[in-house]
């Protein structure tokens, strides 16, 4: 497949690079490194069991290696391990692009959070791993920028609980897949494959897997940014029990800062620098626990009950 990049709204292919200038060659491949790959804090839970993180959108990926496998023979040498240097101060090892999901999903993703066996111990693991790292004895500038990175593992973390949760549930009662069709609030729609199956011979339980399967695999690629959405769409599948006191408005406003340290440079809407500091992180993380045990809970007493109705 030819390739062709965007510089300054004239397209140049791959092997024409070399004829534009160097700040425009160092453009286009800095753009292209972050179409397909982030820092692994933006997106990826961390795992304090194994001490590192699950790199759940493929990866860890190295800037110096993915660079040179696209560019090598169009762009200089130089050039490349120039941008390489400059994207090693930020990260060392990459995560692939978690906005990509819809083009390189595959069975291992799949795999990987739909096994999930114990989505609330995972968190609460990845929350004690937080506080421990944030316990460090850094410099001022390693501590402020640790505390950023920490902050937004936080809110991954919890959005992490959130898939995980609902998938391994959503199959345990048909009324919760019937509910999450009809009123789930998300864009799931029943694709031309599945609904043919019946007319192919399928039997009913195949049918059933495969409509529990492409749920699943809508529910890993829908956003969980937004708690009022994510309660919601538990409430709608599930019929939890919301409490005024869950910290709800709380986690809102924590993902809107994370927004703004991953999408926006650290930078408000205004411009303002976004600084987290030590009461930032440990109010977030006492309302990410609250929060995930509530819901955790919730959806437990929601099961049972269902469990219970139908004896």
């Amino acid at each position: 497949m030819k390739v062709v990049f965007n510089v300054n709204g004239k397209k140049v292919p791959l092997k024409s690079l070399q004829y534009i200038s160097k700040a425009n060659q160092l453009e286009v491949m800095r753009n292209w490194f972050f179409e397909n790959f982030e820092d692994p804090a933006n997106s990826c839970p961390y795992e304090s069991r194994e001490g590192g993180y699950a790199y759940i959108y493929g990866g860890p990926y190295e800037a110096s290696e993915e660079l040179q496998a696209m560019f090598e023979g169009y762009v200089k040498f130089d050039y490349i391990q120039e941008l390489v240097s400059d994207l090693q101060e930020q990260c060392y090892e990459w995560s692939g692009n978690s906005n990509n999901i819809n083009d390189w999903y595959d069975e291992d993703l799949y795999d990987a959070v739909t096994s999930s066996e114990q989505p609330f111990s995972k968190f609460v693991e990845s929350i004690d791993g937080i506080k421990s790292l944030a316990k460090g004895d850094f410099k001022d500038k390693q501590k402020e920028h640790l505390l950023s990175i920490l902050y937004i593992n936080v809110i991954t973390a919890l959005e992490t609980l959130y898939v995980e949760l609902f998938i391994n549930s959503i199959d345990k009662n048909d009324s919760y897949l019937t509910d999450f069709i009809e009123k789930g609030k998300t864009e799931f729609k029943v694709n031309k494959e599945i609904l043919a199956l019946p007319f192919k011979g399928e039997t009913i339980e195949n049918m059933r897997a495969e409509l529990i399967k492409a749920i699943k695999e809508h529910l890993i690629s829908a956003s969980w940014h937004s708690t009022n959405k994510v309660v919601g769409r538990y409430k709608a599948t599930f019929d939890i029990n919301v409490q005024k006191e869950w910290p709800i408005d709380e986690i809102e406003i924590a993902t809107q800062k994370r927004n703004h340290l991953v999408h926006r440079g650290g930078k408000d809407k205004e411009g303002n620098p976004v600084v987290i500091t030590e009461q930032d992180l440990d109010m977030l993380l006492d309302h990410a626990q609250i929060l995930g045990e509530k819901l955790f809970d919730s959806l437990g007493v929601a099961l049972q009950k269902k469990d219970e109705s139908e004896f």
